[in-house]
């Protein structure tokens, strides 16, 4: 299995330092909403996603954790960026994994890529 992980987000500013810290031998898919990323099973392909609460791109972070868990009953691992503490709470509710403010989230990619590296 190919080491890929998803980036929910249009901030280019993420994107860059995202990429910059991503490690040889992985792929970013990116989009803001799941239908940009196929059937489900193209969404199982990837180890983890990265989700950008704050972004005004994607229509309903909240709708799209509950898509992801209940519809498409996948488990992979959905790490969230930014967010108020409501839509946090909104997220955890529907099975969010892990909750950071953006620079603490993006410190620990290292430690994700690390993980999530088998």
């Amino acid at each position: 299995m190919r080491k890929r992980f998803i980036l929910m987000a249009s901030d280019p500013e993420l994107r860059a330092v995202v990429a910059t810290t991503t490690p040889e031998g992985w792929e970013m898919t990116e989009a803001t909403d799941l239908d940009d990323l196929g059937d489900w099973q193209e969404v199982l392909l990837h180890r983890f996603m990265l989700l950008n609460l704050d972004d005004p791109e994607i229509a309903d972070p909240i709708e799209l954790i509950d898509t992801l868990r209940r519809e498409y009953q996948l488990n992979i691992a959905v790490f969230c960026l930014g967010g108020s503490q409501e839509r946090r709470d909104a997220a955890r509710s529907v099975r969010a994994d892990r909750f950071f403010d953006r620079d603490v989230g993006l410190q620990r990619l290292p430690e994700f890529f690390a993980q999530f590296g088998w």
